[in-house]
């Protein structure tokens, strides 16, 4: 996978690839090995194509390895973020004010606090990486950290992208074209989860979907993220080095349904704060996303979701309250009829 020229963090060194590809954690969430999926012989890379559509259509949710993401900046984000929440609250005023659609806005609880009233116990930093790049003024190295941050996983979920739809028996870039993703949407969100020492688990974030295409996050050691598999939630542990990857609701919509966005939350409990950082792709903020035609003739049911621009999608989205993934029933066809409702972030 390519790396930004202008780098300082050295690339992780691959490991020996074969092991883990295709394979699982011991709590079953798929691991998918990077290395062998763009860069395998002409027998593994198949294989590895067809395990990611597994892992979407089956998970919604799986860890990456051998991804080039390097290990030193992922810890100076980490770090960089630290400084940023450690700030009097006097310096990060302006963006405190910020509202929902502002392009970075630091917080406690929900997005969209101001249409939902769910309780969640977390403190936040948000700012949109692409098409333009937006950061804090301070701390002064929060902004080449997080940008070289942003263009290593923004290249990574595109390529991820390219599999998903070779996975969907598409042209490697058909997925890209459908959302311009050469024009994508791209978000970061620095998680702070403050330690909980009551018996009971608070929610950090409650039950969602991501209103984007992809997401990847990493923590900082401390395990608090759950999936919803099966109609059970499990708590996800990462692999040494593994990154987490996270389906979101304009997949489910542009593979007609055939990949669900998966529906998950984080839990604040222990002794210990939970930190969390996520990277998101979604399609042009113009693009009309809709199920690509070739999967629309080929279901049973034809097109299960109508377009809609995803710039609209996101507003309805913000305007509703968080409930796991009502806000995709906006273009849901239903027997001829469309329901409303909505949903937000990790």
């Amino acid at each position: 996978m390519a790396s930004p020229s202008h780098g300082h963090f050295p690339n992780r060194p691959n490991r020996d690839r074969g092991e883990c590809a295709g394979a699982s954690s011991l709590d079953g969430i798929p691991v998918i090995d990077l290395d062998i999926l763009l860069n395998g012989d002409a027998q593994e890379r198949p294989r590895a194509i067809r395990d990611l559509g597994r892992a979407c259509e089956d998970w919604g949710f799986f860890m990456v390895i051998n991804h080039g993401v390097p290990e030193a900046l992922e810890e100076a984000v980490m770090e960089a973020c630290k400084e940023l929440y450690s700030l009097p609250r006097e310096e990060k005023a302006e963006y405190i004010a910020a509202g929902p659609k502002d392009p970075i806005r630091i917080g406690t609880g929900l997005f969209y606090s101001d249409v939902d009233d769910a309780v969640c116990r977390r403190d936040y930093v948000k700012m949109i990486a692409h098409p333009e790049f937006h950061c804090p003024a301070k701390p002064a190295n929060l902004r080449e950290i997080t940008m070289e941050y942003s263009i290593h996983t923004r290249e990574l979920l595109l390529e991820l992208a390219q599999a998903i739809s070779k996975s969907l028996e598409l042209d490697g870039g058909r997925i890209s074209e459908a959302l311009n993703l050469e024009s994508c949407f791209q978000i970061l969100v620095g998680n702070n989860y403050p330690p909980y020492a009551g018996s009971d688990r608070v929610m950090g974030i409650s039950a969602h979907s991501d209103h984007g295409l992809l997401t990847l996050l990493f923590q900082n050691g401390v395990d608090g993220l759950e999936v919803n598999h099966n109609g059970q939630w499990l708590l996800a542990k990462p692999l040494p080095g593994s990154l987490f990857i996270i389906t979101g609701d304009q997949l489910e919509i542009v593979s007609n349904g055939r990949y669900k966005a998966v529906v998950h939350r984080a839990l604040v409990r222990g002794e210990q704060t939970r930190m969390s950082f996520v990277s998101m792709i979604g399609p042009c903020l113009d693009a009309i996303v809709e199920p690509v035609p070739e999967l629309a003739r080929s279901a049973p049911q034809g097109m299960e979701f109508r377009g809609i621009k995803y710039r609209d999608y996101m507003e309805h989205q913000q305007s509703s309250r968080i409930n796991k993934k009502a806000a995709l029933d906006i273009v849901r066809v239903q027997h001829n009829r469309l329901t409303c409702e909505g949903t937000p972030n990790n």
